[in-house]
C-alpha cells in the first residue's frame, strides 16, 4: 500500500489542527454547501475519547461524523438527562472543525415493552424494546429529542430520527404510521425548543415507496430540513446508479411538500460497500467511495455519509466486519487514501457540469472553484479505456494529473487532445491556467425546474437557460434544445429573454452577450409519449467570440435535464389461458381516453378507475403467443409505441418444492398441481390448473425453491425476462428466481415483494444480469454461452418466521421489439 496518509495526519496536527474552538463550527451551520468537502462524512460507532481515530478521520478531509444519539444511553430515569458522553464526543468534534451527525434511537425500557426480536444484520434473536407507540413514549421521546435540541443549540448539528424505520429497526415490525407519528410529534417539540435547529428524516434503508407515500402525505415534509435515505444496493451496481432513485424522490418531496420546501435537499445518510469475501475488493471499495461522493454532488445531494469508519471486526467472512477506510487496528485500507485524495485534490471545488464523452460509461466532471482554477475528476464504469478530450489546448497550458490514490499519472497530447487512460479510480487533473474552452462549459446554466412533468397537457414545460459572458469580448451562445426519440418532444414558441436574438424561441435559439453581463433563454416545450418514466432533454450550447464580422467558436458542452413523469401509462401482457391478456395501467389515475391498435385492428380504450384491460381471443393457446399493440390519444399522437411482445412457455411437466439455506431452521414446504381458486364475482383466473405452494419457515435463514423435477430447462436465446402468473398472500416475503450459465454461474434476479393477494403478472429481468447476486462459475457477472433455469420460484423468508400459501402459473419466456423513435 502507498503510504500518503500518516504524512498526513502529521502535517494536520502540526499546524494545530485539534486547536480550532467551537465558536466557528456552528458560525455558518446548515445543510452544506454543493463544494467539496462540506459534505464528506463517515459513520463511527463510538463516544468516549478514541481521539486517534477522530484526528485520522479530520486528517482524511472528512467534514461530517455520523453517530447514534441513545435516548436510553442518556434518559437513565425519568425525565432526567445525562449528556455527558456525548458533550465529550461533541467537544472533540468541535476540535477538529467536524459537524456532527447526530441519530436520535432507539427507544427506552422506561416507557416501552421489552420483547424478543430478530436482529435485521445478523438475523439472531435478541431480547429488545418496541419501539415508540404508546402515546406517552411518543411523547417521551419527543421531549428528550427537544431537551437535547436545547443542550447543543448552535453547534451545527444535524438530527436524524431514527434509523432505517422500515425495516427491523422498528421493533417489533415497521409501521410507517407510529413511525410517522414519533416524527410528526419529535419535529414539532424540537422546532418549538430551538427554531433553528437542523432535522433530518426518515433515513430509510434504500427507497421504500410505499413507505415515503404514507409519510410525505402525513406532512412530515413541512417540517424537515432534508430528507435521508441510505441508497444501500447490489455490490455490483456502483454509486452512479442511484441517480434514478434520488430523481424519483425528488418528484415525491416536489408533489407533496408545501410551496417552501418543494426543493428540500436530499441526504445520502448512509451507504458503503464492504470487502468482505463475498464483498468487493479493497481497490473497488476505494474507487466506489470517490465516485460516491462525487455522483452524489453531481446529482445535487450536499451530504454523502460513508458506512462505515473502520472495520468493527476481523472476520473476513462477515459483511459488517469490512465496511471500513481503515481496518480494526487503523490501518489505511485504499479507500482511506482515496478519500483524502479527493478532498485534498478538490478542496474548494464545486462541479460545474459533466463533459460529454460520447460513451455513457464515462464520467468526465468539470470542477471549478471561487477563483476560476479547473480541474477534472475523471473514471469509466465500464473496462478500462483510453478518452481523448478535445480542449483547444496549446503548447503553454501545463496540465498535472493524478490517480485516485494521490499518485502522479503521467500526462500525454495525442494530434492537439488530452489522451487519458480511464479506470474504475477517479484521477484528477489540473489545469495550470484556466482553459478556454472549459471556462465557457462553466458559464451556463439550466436554471432549477420541476422534476415531475406531465405528457400530453396543454400547459408547456418551460426550461430557462442562463448563460454569461466570462471572456473580454462580446459572444453569441448557439443553443439548441433536443430530446431522445422516446420522450417525443414537442418543442413551443416562448416569449424572449433578455438578451434573446429573435429568431429565438424554439428548438434553436441564439443570445448575444456583452463582456461580464448574462442572459436568459427559456425553452417551452411539451411531451406526448407516456411510456418513459425518466423523460429528458438535453441543452446543447456553443459559444463564439465575436471578433469584428467573425465568430469563433470558444467551446461547446451540454447537460442532460432527466424528469420524472407524473402521469405515465403502463403496458402489461401476459398469457391467459384464452389468449393474451392487455391491460393499461394509469397509476396517476391522470385520465386516459384513446385508441388500442392490437395486431393492426383498432379499439376505443379509456382508463376508467386508473386501468383498461382487453383480452385477445385469435392467439394460439398452446405454444409461442405474440401480440403487437400501440395507443393513441384522441388527437391520434402515439403516446406508448408499437411494441411486438412474444412469449415462449417453458417445459417443465412436473415440479417439486427444495428447502434451502440453514437446515438447522425448522421448516416445511410442499408443492402440488391443483385448481385455481376461487375468484371473486366478476373476476376469472389466468389459467385453471396451477402449482400450489404450502411453505412455513421458522426464525431463520431458511426459503424454499419451486424446481423442475429433474434437470434444469435450457433458455434458448437472450429472452427480456421470465414471467409468471404468482396469487399472492400478503406474506412480504421475497420472490427471486435463478437461471445459471454454462460456466457454472449462478444469477439471481429479485422480483417483488409478496404485498399483494389475488393473481397478478409478475416478471423478472434478465437483461441486466450483471446487475444481480450472483455465485460460482466465473463470478464475473457476465453470461457465459447458454442459460439454464435453475429455480423457476424462490420465496425467502427474510429470516422472519412465517407462513403461508401462493399458487403460481404458466412461466413464460418474454420478448419485446418497441418501434421506438418519434411519432
Amino acid at each position: 500500500m502507498r503510504s500518503i496518509c500518516p504524512y498526513a495526519i502529521a502535517a494536520w496536527l502540526a499546524l494545530g489542527g485539534m486547536m480550532h474552538a467551537a465558536e466557528d463550527v456552528g458560525a455558518e451551520a446548515g445543510i452544506p454547501a454543493l463544494v467539496f468537502p462540506e459534505g464528506v462524512g463517515v459513520n463511527i460507532h463510538f463516544v468516549r475519547g478514541r481521539e486517534r481515530d477522530l484526528d485520522m478521520i479530520a486528517a482524511a478531509g472528512f467534514k461530517f461524523v455520523r453517530m447514534d444519539f441513545s435516548w436510553s444511553g442518556t434518559e437513565r430515569s425519568l425525565g432526567r438527562y445525562t449528556w455527558d458522553e456525548y458533550d465529550e464526543l461533541t467537544a472533540n468534534l468541535d476540535k477538529r472543525k467536524l459537524r456532527a451527525l447526530y441519530i436520535l434511537d432507539y427507544s427506552n425500557a422506561l416507557y416501552e415493552d421489552k420483547l424478543i426480536s430478530r436482529d435485521p444484520i445478523s438475523g439472531k434473536e435478541v431480547t429488545g424494546i418496541a419501539a415508540p407507540r404508546k402515546p406517552a413514549s411518543v411523547a417521551a421521546f419527543a421531549r428528550w429529542a427537544a431537551a437535547a435540541a436545547e443542550h447543543y443549540r448552535g453547534r451545527g448539528i444535524l438530527w436524524e430520527i431514527w434509523n432505517e424505520p422500515n425495516i427491523g429497526f422498528w421493533k417489533p415490525q415497521p409501521n410507517v404510521a407510529d413511525y410517522t407519528a414519533l416524527a410528526l410529534a419529535t419535529c414539532r417539540a424540537m422546532r418549538e425548543a430551538d427554531p433553528q435547529t437542523l432535522i433530518l428524516a426518515p433515513a430509510s434503508s434504500g427507497f421504500p415507496w410505499a413507505f415515503f407515500e404514507s409519510l410525505f402525505q402525513a406532512g412530515t415534509l413541512e417540517h424537515l430540513d432534508a430528507v435521508s435515505v441510505h441508497p444501500y444496493r447490489n455490490y455490483s451496481q456502483g454509486p452512479e446508479t442511484a441517480a434514478a432513485d434520488y430523481r424519483r424522490l425528488r418528484a415525491m418531496i416536489e408533489r407533496d411538500a408545501p410551496a417552501d420546501k418543494k426543493a428540500l435537499p436530499i441526504i445520502s445518510g448512509e451507504w458503503g460497500y464492504a470487502t468482505h469475501t463475498k464483498g468487493v475488493s479493497p481497490a473497488t471499495q476505494a474507487a466506489f467511495f470517490a465516485r460516491q461522493q462525487l455522483a452524489n454532488l453531481y446529482h445535487g445531494v450536499p451530504l454523502s455519509i460513508w458506512y462505515d469508519w473502520k472495520n468493527d471486526g476481523t472476520d473476513p467472512e462477515y459483511n459488517e466486519h469490512n465496511f471500513g477506510t481503515v481496518t480494526h487496528e487503523l490501518q489505511p485500507k485504499p479507500a482511506y487514501q482515496a478519500v483524502w485524495t479527493l478532498t485534498n485534490q478538490l478542496s474548494g471545488y464545486r462541479i460545474a457540469r459533466r463533459l460529454a464523452a460520447g460513451d455513457s460509461a464515462v464520467w468526465v466532471l468539470l470542477c471549478v472553484d471561487a477563483a476560476g482554477n479547473q480541474k477534472l475528476a475523471a473514471w469509466t464504469t465500464g473496462e478500462p479505456a483510453p478518452i481523448r478530450l478535445a480542449l483547444g489546448l496549446t503548447a503553454d497550458d501545463a496540465v498535472s494529473a493524478v490517480d485516485g490514490l494521490g499518485q502522479p499519472l503521467a500526462v500525454r497530447m495525442e494530434g492537439g487532445q488530452l489522451a487519458v487512460e480511464l479506470d474504475s479510480l477517479p484521477q484528477y487533473l489540473t489545469f495550470g491556467r484556466p482553459v478556454r474552452s472549459l471556462t465557457a462549459a462553466a458559464a451556463w446554466r439550466v436554471e432549477p425546474l420541476s422534476t415531475l412533468v406531465a405528457a400530453g397537457r396543454a400547459e408547456p414545460i418551460r426550461a430557462s437557460v442562463r448563460a454569461t459572458n466570462p471572456f473580454g469580448r462580446p459572444c453569441r451562445v448557439r443553443l439548441t434544445l433536443d430530446s431522445p426519440a422516446q420522450s417525443a418532444l414537442v418543442p413551443l414558441r416562448a416569449p424572449p429573454g433578455p438578451g434573446d436574438d429573435p429568431a429565438g424561441g424554439a428548438a434553436v435559439a441564439s443570445l448575444n452577450i456583452s463582456p461580464g453581463e448574462e442572459a436568459v433563454h427559456h425553452f417551452e416545450f411539451s411531451l406526448v409519449r407516456r411510456d418513459d418514466e425518466f423523460p429528458a432533454v438535453t441543452v446543447r450550447t456553443s459559444y463564439h467570440e465575436v471578433q469584428g464580422t467573425d465568430t469563433i467558436l470558444v467551446g461547446s458542452s451540454e447537460e442532460r435535464v432527466a424528469f420524472v413523469l407524473g402521469n405515465p401509462l403502463r403496458l402489461t401482457v401476459a398469457p391467459v389461458d384464452s389468449g393474451l391478456r392487455i391491460a393499461v395501467a394509469d397509476p396517476a389515475h391522470s385520465g386516459f381516453e384513446g385508441t388500442a391498435v392490437v395486431d393492426g385492428v383498432t379499439v376505443a380504450l379509456k382508463t376508467d378507475g386508473g386501468s383498461a384491460e382487453l383480452t385477445t381471443r385469435n392467439s394460439a393457446t398452446t405454444g409461442d403467443r405474440s401480440v403487437a399493440v400501440e395507443l393513441r390519444d384522441e388527437q391520434g399522437r402515439v403516446v406508448l409505441p408499437k411494441t411486438a411482445i412474444r412469449f415462449r412457455p417453458l417445459d417443465i411437466p412436473r415440479y417439486r418444492a427444495a428447502l434451502d439455506g440453514d437446515a438447522q431452521i425448522p421448516a416445511t414446504a410442499e408443492l402440488t398441481e391443483t385448481s385455481a381458486p376461487a375468484e371473486p364475482a366478476g373476476a376469472a383466473a389466468p389459467f385453471p390448473r396451477v402449482q400450489r405452494l404450502d411453505y412455513r419457515f421458522d426464525s431463520g435463514w431458511r426459503f424454499v425453491r419451486c424446481v423442475a423435477e429433474t434437470g434444469r430447462p435450457s433458455i434458448e436465446g437472450r429472452p427480456d425476462a421470465l414471467g409468471l402468473w404468482i396469487h399472492g398472500d400478503g406474506s412480504g416475503n421475497s420472490l427471486r428466481i435463478r437461471v445459471v450459465d454454462d460456466s457454472g454461474q449462478t444469477f439471481q434476479p429479485t422480483g417483488p415483494n409478496l404485498d399483494w393477494t389475488g393473481w397478478r403478472w409478475v416478471e423478472f429481468d434478465l437483461t441486466k444480469l450483471e446487475h444481480v447476486g450472483r455465485w460460482g462459475g466465473a463470478d464475473d457477472g457476465r453470461v457465459h454461452g447458454g442459460l439454464r433455469l435453475d429455480t423457476v420460484l424462490l420465496v425467502d423468508s427474510t429470516r422472519n418466521n412465517t407462513a403461508g400459501t401462493i399458487y403460481f402459473a404458466a412461466p413464460m419466456l418474454r420478448n419485446a421489439d418497441s418501434a421506438g423513435g418519434r411519432p
